[in-house]
């Protein structure tokens, strides 16, 4: 079989601090590499993203010397197949870390996969000569078969060039819960990292204009065995006992007895306190109890817009009357949550944002009513900024990636997108406005919509010397 090298691209620099970006592991590369040793190939994971500051100083390293670092690597370890993933915001450094890679190994099959590229396969091929082929949606299978030394033809998941053509392979079956692997966290120096992800399926019927997940991980729910999470969870403890925990679970209302033996598990590891994110839509009183009961400080709930026509036109299936619920659930149950809403969405009105505001509003007189009562007790458990994180509410741009059905049908959703500028589609620049409100009318609300916050912060008497406008914890 051919040797591969996996490597994870940097991220572009930013006017605001990313280091805490750098801290997760490149978890999507970890099941691929996992399922490639399982099969017996040989395999690599080169994380760029760590290199992007030099410890312990944590200086700024360039894409250039990054560059030359990925050329030197590959030189020694000489893979017969080198793989990238990208995101969005990462497409063009992922693009110059594997044009440096082909050049220093130019008989190497070079492919790149991720959300980004998925969507953007033909763009990708015509814009960068030095990639071979790019896999669209799941990775495993397809790697694993170029590892066996098939030709492209017979490969399913990936676009190609042939000739002046481009050819997109069929989208072969997705992986089987079982056959979805634990993360290979060995491959890595796990000391390196502050944060685990715990993501506890793939796939999601749900249709949100806004999200293109459904279309990597399909309309099914995979929910991975729980002791796989088990086992997970233990490697990489075993590797660095101090890692945070992020329990990732969009359905756990849909599926509380599996959520509860989850939850068990993190509590059996006596991982301390722990955050965890899902939808909003199935949340119960008595998930919330088990969350504390285990540890948990914090859950992160994108609830997006404070107006039920704008939830309804982006098929969030999800009421304003449902968040004042939670909210309320969460207040008499004195636990924190962190509330993400999304500013720009298609049908917003200046009405729509005040309305959102007020919303995010009554969101943090839920939680920030026990950060007062709490407040030593939690500052004996973190630090003051994650507390704030814990438990304020958190507003965003729209940035549309390509495969949302936003970008792919803007007009149909009365919306304008500015440019492709993929480094700009970082949740803080606006890249597109919706018709009835313009992107500077938007970026001004963000501004205020964060005052408001820290106003209501000191309300509580709670300190406000926190992290800039910009940044995105």
């Amino acid at each position: 079989m051919l040797k591969v090298l996996l490597i994870d691209p940097p991220f572009p620099e930013r006017p605001w601090d990313i280091k805490w970006l750098t801290q997760f592991p490149p978890k999507g590369l970890m099941y691929i590499a996992a399922y490639l040793r399982n099969a017996g190939v040989k395999v690599d994971i080169l994380d760029t993203k760590q290199m992007q500051y030099e410890r312990p100083s944590l200086l700024s390293r360039s894409i250039e010397e990054i560059q030359q670092f990925v050329k030197y690597y590959i030189e020694e370890h000489k893979p017969d197949i080198i793989g990238i993933t990208s995101t969005t915001i990462s497409y063009i450094p992922a693009t110059k870390i594997v044009k440096a890679a082909k050049e220093a190994a130019p008989n190497a099959i070079v492919v790149i996969g991720g959300v980004h590229v998925t969507f953007m396969a033909h763009e990708t091929l015509n814009e960068c000569p030095w990639i071979d082929a790019v896999i669209r949606g799941e990775g495993e299978r397809s790697i694993f078969e170029l590892s066996q030394g098939k030709p492209f033809p017979q490969i399913q998941n990936i676009s190609y060039r042939n000739g002046e053509e481009i050819v997109d392979n069929p989208i072969g079956p997705l992986l089987s819960p079982e056959e979805i692997p634990i993360p290979a966290y060995d491959m890595l120096d796990m000391s390196k990292y502050t944060y685990v992800v715990l993501m506890c399926t793939r796939g999601c019927p749900h249709n949100c204009t806004f999200c293109e997940l459904p279309l990597i991980h399909g309309r099914v729910i995979r929910c991975r065995p729980s002791d796989k999470i088990s086992q997970e969870l233990e490697l990489a403890l075993s590797l660095n006992p101090k890692l945070e925990i992020r329990y990732e679970d969009e359905f756990m209302g849909l599926y509380p007895e599996r959520t509860k033996q989850v939850l068990d598990v993190i509590k059996s590891k006596n991982v301390g306190q722990f955050r965890a994110a899902t939808r909003p839509d199935g949340i119960t009183e008595d998930i919330l109890k088990k969350l504390k009961e285990a540890g948990c400080t914090n859950l992160y709930i994108g609830m997006e817009s404070g107006s039920d026509e704008v939830l309804k036109f982006n098929k969030r299936a999800i009421t304003v009357s449902k968040i004042l619920e939670i909210a309320e659930m969460f207040l008499r149950n004195e636990m924190l949550f962190h509330a993400g809403f999304i500013l720009g969405l298609p049908g917003e009105t200046k009405q729509t944002l005040e309305q959102t505001l007020d919303i995010a509003l009554k969101c943090c007189d839920a939680t920030f009513p026990t950060v007062k009562k709490n407040f030593k007790e939690l500052l004996g458990m973190m630090s003051f900024k994650l507390i704030v994180e814990n438990s304020r509410a958190e507003f965003n741009l729209l940035a549309p990636n390509p495969g949302t059905e936003i970008f792919r049908n803007p007009e149909k959703f009365r919306y304008k997108i500015f440019h492709k500028n993929w480094e700009l589609y970082d949740c803080n620049t606006s890249v597109g406005e919706p018709y009835d409100v313009s992107a500077p009318e938007i970026e001004e609300f963000k501004k205020k919509a964060f005052k408001a916050v820290q106003d209501k912060m000191k309300k509580y008497n709670l300190p406000v010397n926190w992290w800039d406008y910009g940044y995105k914890g």
